[in-house]
């Protein structure tokens, strides 16, 4: 277990699917016992008219909106992802966070929200885990990261590297599926510079091959510092995604490495917009 720096009051926010509210109640538990204060947003449970929502559009957006906009508010936490995050991004008050600051944390279909923040220089992104995975306080390695993710700390790691390179560079992080659901929008970031920290879950070896080739089309992967390959969890047999993943560093210049513990399952090694990730091949 961690302890947050001083008194953090954070907002719960789903602006994706639908969270149990037992799964709510835990990771709400659990940040209390880590020195927050929680407040759970109104329209969290509401239920929406397509049952893979939360909560209708406006609704999901209006939370966010509403706790990006209350100075008492330190923090947004996404209580779980799923699908629906998209849909909000044209009703995002965007000038508001661009004045505020406020930090979200979340992954997966959060992603959405990430990268638009990036969009607009809104850094305090944090990849970090939602309410499932909060309640579990027994793995040290995702607290800690987590902590420093928070705390704007410096990161150094040593991974296996498919293109062999240091990696440097401030990182973003997202599942593939839904950075590559950004193309063509305007939601898109600059990845100029930016570690770019990929995961994926559910999806078949060949779907990840048209996902990445997609981003790369759209020039996500032409000015990055460097790609970090993380978890790809229920995607098939090791192997083939791996082929994948060998085949795609070779249509790319920058540094490639893998074996990143992000995504959907523990431990999670969280990060923010707000660090400096250095990454040298082993």
């Amino acid at each position: 277990m961690f302890k947050f720096p001083g008194d953090c009051r954070v907002a719960l926010v789903s602006p994706s699917g639908m969270c149990d509210r037992d799964t709510v109640a835990a990771g709400k538990e659990m940040l209390e016992k880590c020195g927050c204060t929680v407040k759970i947003m109104p329209h969290v449970f509401d239920g929406g008219a397509l049952p893979h929502l939360s909560a209708p559009d406006e609704k999901r957006a209006e939370d966010i909106n509403q706790a990006v906009a209350d100075e008492n508010i330190d923090m947004l936490w996404a209580v779980r992802g799923g699908a629906g995050a998209l849909r909000i991004l044209n009703r995002i008050d965007w000038k508001l966070w661009q004045l505020r600051r406020t930090p979200l944390a979340g992954f997966s279909d959060i992603t959405a929200l990430h990268w638009a923040m990036a969009k607009f220089g809104v850094n305090t992104h944090i990849a970090a885990p939602m309410m499932k995975y909060l309640a579990d306080d027994r793995d040290t390695m995702t607290a800690g990261s987590l902590l420093a993710a928070i705390n704007g700390e410096k990161i150094s790691l040593r991974l296996p590297a498919l293109r062999p390179g240091e990696i440097s560079g401030i990182p973003l992080a997202g599942n593939i599926a839904v950075a590559a659901a950004l193309c063509g929008t305007g939601y898109l970031p600059d990845t100029g510079g930016k570690v770019l920290i990929l995961e994926e879950v559910g999806e078949s070896p060949y779907r990840i091959d048209r996902m990445l080739t997609q981003l790369l089309l759209a020039g996500v992967f032409e000015r990055c510092a460097g790609i970090i390959f993380g978890n790809f969890t229920d995607c098939g047999e090791v192997p083939g995604v791996m082929d994948v993943l060998r085949d795609f560093t070779a249509r790319v210049n920058c540094p490639v490495c893998y074996g990143l513990a992000h995504g959907h399952e523990l431990p999670f090694f969280s990060v923010s917009g707000e660090q400096l990730i250095s990454v040298t091949p082993r």
